[in-house]
């Protein structure tokens, strides 16, 4: 009898483990279905249905820092784009949508990333504005127009952005001519960024100067944040113009370049680069 006991009292243990198991199983399954549909409305550009997906998958599995981190992010870009067209303040205006582009632009959404960096353009007719819209543009396809914007920019504001983006569009358009010209002329500042430095390696390597590119891109890395690196050598390996240099080993080392200068106090390596308030400090910065 106290064996049946036994038997029977394991036997219920057992059965309390596995249901406690399956409902973790499950409430792990519910929330990375909901994190996972989350990515997919927020990459149509459905902001509100991805928040209550991000919502639900943060609430399903609350020790999950990658949901919570989706969920808070996404709300708030959702309240500053409830913002921006209400905003009167032309410095605040500017901050508030510099902060969206920049999310959009991380998050690949590239249809209001279009759409916000026309009408920034619009307003401010900078060389800050058009290299974010050329870069957009670019992404997009849309060669013609990045073309047609850039050669339309004052040549006083003209930056090593500008002008790069302007080459690559070129060399999409089949005019590596003019391309080369471009790239040939370009001089790099002591003060530029990494995404200056960046965009001129990408001309480089798209006109064929190999050496040259492969220069600049080490330069980028050396002056990239530690855990912004990640994200520019991700970039370059499936970025066109590096095509023919992707299986190098000088490419290989010029990714490999370790950094020199020092991590931001705010973020401590973590995935800064879709932050929405990243704007206010990478115009300092120039990541």
């Amino acid at each position: 009898m106290k064996l049946a006991k036994i038997l029977l009292t394991t036997a219920a243990v057992a059965a309390i483990a596995g249901l406690i198991l399956c409902s973790s199983t499950a409430l792990a399954t519910s929330a990375e279905d909901a994190n996972a549909q989350g990515k997919n409305l927020l990459s149509k550009g459905d902001f509100k249905g991805a928040l209550k997906s991000f919502a639900t998958a943060a609430r399903a599995d609350r020790d999950n820092q990658e949901y919570l981190r989706n969920f808070s992010m996404l709300r708030q870009v959702v309240a500053l784009r409830s913002r921006l067209d209400k905003e009167q303040d032309p410095e605040r205006w500017e901050y508030i949508a510099r902060a969206l582009q920049a999310y959009y632009t991380t998050e690949q959404i590239y249809p209001a990333a279009l759409a916000l960096g026309e009408k920034i353009h619009a307003k401010l007719n900078t060389a800050d504005s058009a290299e974010a819209l050329a870069e957009t543009q670019l992404a997009m396809g849309k060669n013609v127009e990045a073309e047609k914007m850039l050669a339309k920019l004052d040549p006083k504001k003209a930056t090593l952005s500008t002008k790069s983006l302007h080459g690559l569009a070129l060399v999409r358009l089949d005019k590596a001519d003019k391309a080369e010209k471009i790239a040939l002329g370009l001089a790099v500042p002591k003060d530029a960024g990494p995404r200056e430095i960046y965009c001129a390696a990408r001309l480089q390597a798209a006109v064929g100067n190999v050496s040259e590119a492969v220069k600049l891109l080490a330069t980028c890395m050396e002056n990239v944040r530690p855990s912004l690196q990640d994200g520019y050598r991700a970039h370059a390996k499936q970025c066109d113009e590096f095509a023919s240099l992707s299986s190098t080993d000088e490419f290989a080392k010029a990714l490999a370049t370790k950094s020199k200068v020092p991590e931001s106090a705010c973020s401590g390596g973590s995935k800064c680069a879709g932050c929405p308030n990243r704007a206010n400090c990478s115009k300092a910065a120039k990541e």
